[in-house]
This record gives structure tokens, C-alpha cells and sequence, in this order.
């Protein structure tokens, strides 16, 4: 098969291509590298009818053509009205992957800075505690008392983050199943970066309740028969599972939305601007 007839091939196929089976091109295209600006520096040596923000207006232009190849002003306005729609559909899905992108990164840098703080806040409350602990009877009583509230504070405050966390990649997940038949939107930095920060905070969580257990025991404080279980110990399984039902609903809901609205505002502009680029490629 010659290059020419290749190419001849693919344009066919494309002209049939639906805007979800388009945005998830485009989603494929974006994570072949390994950010966005990575990808911003291939895309300005494209032309602007290569682009692939732009390629799936001249096939929902192709699409509308053979349905309404009349030349009558109801056969215009028809192949106006579908091209309308589809270019609607695909620039809405276009604006949630930018959308859901961009608050990933946000999310991700926010959370990984509040982690390491907390981290290292933890590793301070147990020095504090083991030294109250090695202290006088009665100073250890006070120690003690203290840290049980600090401690108590970092849990919550941890237990906030977690779920904020596991929201946040719940609701990714929602969108691409719901969107995109299952397939990954985000660039593969944040992709990464998300897992790496769920790693650290359940590092982080792991090191809590095994200092907590300890300290149960030492002080022949559990609350299971003596078995030497903490009230403070943060349950990680029922905190993804709480924050991956209606919080991640929730928020994937709210980015559909931003992004269709957005696409209602910026449709007008964005058509005539792909119907002026169309017609002078014609």
C-alpha cells in the first residue's frame, strides 16, 4: 500500500469518526508525551488544518455533506445544523479533558505540598509522645494527654486530605468511563504524579496507625479487647470507598458541566473561525 493511497484510506475513515471516538484521539495523541508543553512544541510546527483540534471539524463538515448534499437553503442549513451539533459534542469533550487537566495539576501540586507538612508534622508528635513516654510518671501523664489532642488534630486534618485525594482520582475515573469508554485523559505527568502522592499520603498513613498500635499496647489502651488497636488509627479502605462514591459524583458532575458550559460560550467564535479556515481550504 503506497503512502498516498495510505493516507487516501485513513481520511475515509476518519470522515466517520464520531466526536467521542475524536476526543479520545485526541486524549491517545496528548499522552504520547510526557506533558503538555512537550506537546505545545509539536503541535506549532503543524498546520492549522492538521491540528487535531481542528481536523475533526473538516470531517464533521464531510459528514454533513453526505447527508445533505443539497445545494436548497434547507439542505445549508441542515448540513450547519449537524455540523453544529457534532462540532458541539467534540469541543465539549475537547474543554473536559483541558478542563479535568488542569485540576488534576492543581490538586496534585496542593496535596503533595499539604502531605509533606503533615508528614513531617507527624514525625514530630510521635518524637514528642516517645519523649513524654521515657519522662516521669506524672509528666508522661501530661505528655501523654497532650499529644493524644495533637495527635487526634493530625488525623482528622490527614483524614480530610485522604478523602479530597481519592475524591479527586474517583472523579477522573468517572469521567473517562462516562466520557471516553475507559480510556486515560490525563497527561502522563499528572497521571504519574497522582499515583506518586497517593503512595506518599498512604506511606504516610501506614506509619500512623503502626505508631498507634504500639502506643495502644504500651498503654494496654485498646479498644478491641485489649487488642491493641487505636481509636485514631484512620481506616484507609473505607475512606477511598466513601470519597469514590457520591464526593467523586459530585465533582465529576461539576467538570462536565464547567465544560459544557464553556462550550457554549466559546461555540460561536470557534465554528465561524473552522468554517473560515474550511472554506478557504476548499
Amino acid at each position: 500500500m503506497t503512502t498516498t493511497t495510505a493516507h487516501k484510506r485513513l481520511d475515509e475513515i476518519e470522515t466517520y469518526l464520531t466526536p467521542k471516538e475524536w476526543a479520545i484521539r485526541l486524549a491517545d495523541e496528548l499522552r504520547k508525551y510526557p506533558n503538555a508543553l512537550a506537546h505545545l512544541k509539536v503541535l506549532v510546527k503543524l498546520p492549522i488544518n492538521e491540528l487535531p483540534i481542528r481536523r475533526p471539524y473538516y470531517a464533521f463538515e464531510e459528514q454533513a455533506g453526505e447527508l445533505h448534499p443539497g445545494q436548497k437553503s434547507d439542505d445549508i442549513r441542515a448540513r450547519h445544523r449537524m455540523t453544529d451539533v457534532l462540532w458541539g459534542e467534540f469541543h465539549t469533550l475537547k474543554l473536559l479533558i483541558r478542563l479535568v487537566n488542569q485540576v488534576t495539576q492543581r490538586k496534585v501540586e496542593s496535596i503533595s505540598l499539604q502531605a509533606a507538612l503533615q508528614l513531617s508534622a507527624l514525625h514530630a508528635l510521635i518524637l514528642e509522645d516517645v519523649l513524654g513516654h521515657m519522662a516521669t510518671h506524672d509528666a508522661a501523664l501530661t505528655e501523654a494527654g497532650n499529644d493524644e489532642t495533637s495527635l487526634k488534630e493530625w488525623s482528622h486534618e490527614f483524614t480530610m486530605l485522604l478523602k479530597d485525594l481519592y475524591a479527586h482520582r474517583a472523579a477522573v475515573e468517572l469521567i473517562q468511563g462516562e466520557h471516553f469508554d475507559g480510556h486515560p485523559i490525563l497527561f502522563l505527568n499528572w497521571e504519574a504524579e497522582l499515583t506518586a502522592t497517593a503512595r506518599t499520603i498512604e506511606s504516610a498513613v501506614a506509619t500512623a496507625n503502626e505508631y498507634l498500635k504500639r502506643r495502644a499496647e504500651c498503654d494496654g489502651a485498646g479498644t478491641n479487647g485489649g487488642a491493641g488497636e487505636s481509636d485514631l488509627a484512620i481506616g484507609l479502605e473505607s475512606i477511598k470507598a466513601s470519597a469514590g462514591s457520591q464526593p467523586a459524583a459530585a465533582i465529576a458532575e461539576k467538570w462536565h458541566h464547567d465544560a459544557s458550559h464553556l462550550a457554549i460560550e466559546s461555540d460561536e467564535e470557534q465554528w465561524k473561525q473552522c468554517r473560515e479556515e474550511f472554506g478557504a481550504n476548499e
